[in-house]
């Protein structure tokens, strides 16, 4: 079975309020009425909704995505549940991979599922927690890929992100429909496009549970 974990785009689609982001602007260069066919123009944030960051998001001189090694934004994966998030909160997730450490395998990529997409389309959804400092060393012990989660990004000072995208970990944020994935082993893709300079990219994530 193949489970859509993507928001869907429209010019309506909230930006990333915390930056002020540009709303997505789309257009018509032809028309079926005109030409008898549609070709359209897109204008966006390369992190607008569903989408993954590159190394060079905050790392001077990192990986695109015309670089990156994929199999940091697709391969086998596993989802984690974080329950009773709150804004004011530092999440640490520590005791929840440990807990479930019989799901994981090293070269995994790992999907915390968090219930913050419940906010998608909301001002509210951009009031997230911060992950812990220390989320990047616990991935590397466990010797993971890549992270996914359903929450708009990771901190507010970039730090977190610095160090996980230092270690080429790959970064998948925005995720929804993720509670039905809750304890299982998956495929999972959300390859972005291939951009030369690109430092992100909007992505159509995917799960297959039937894969394994």
């Amino acid at each position: 079975m193949i489970h859509d974990l993507t928001i869907t785009l429209s010019e309506k689609t909230l930006p990333f309020l915390p930056a002020n982001d540009p709303y997505m602007k789309w257009e018509h260069l032809a028309s079926h009425d005109k030409h008898q066919l549609q070709v359209s123009h897109v204008s966006m944030s390369a992190h607008m909704g569903t989408h993954i960051d590159t190394p060079l998001h905050f790392i001077d001189g990192g990986k695109t995505t015309a670089q990156i090694d994929l199999s940091k934004y697709c391969g086998q994966a596993v989802c984690l549940d974080v329950p009773n998030v709150r804004t004011d909160e530092v999440l640490d997730f520590s005791k929840i991979m440990e807990t479930n450490k019989y799901l994981i395998k090293p070269g995994d990529i790992v999907i915390f599922r968090t219930g913050w997409e419940e906010m998608v389309g909301t001002p509210e959804y951009f009031e997230y927690p911060d992950f812990h400092p220390d989320t990047g060393a616990l991935l590397t012990k466990f010797g993971i890929n890549g992270i996914g989660f359903d929450l708009p990004s990771i901190d507010h000072d970039g730090s977190v992100h610095r160090d996980i995208l230092s270690r080429d970990i790959g970064i998948i944020e925005s995720l929804i429909n993720l509670k039905p994935l809750i304890g299982k082993r998956f495929y999972f893709s959300a390859v972005p496009l291939k951009f030369e300079n690109g430092d992100g990219s909007p992505v159509r994530a995917y799960a297959v549970t039937d894969y394994y």
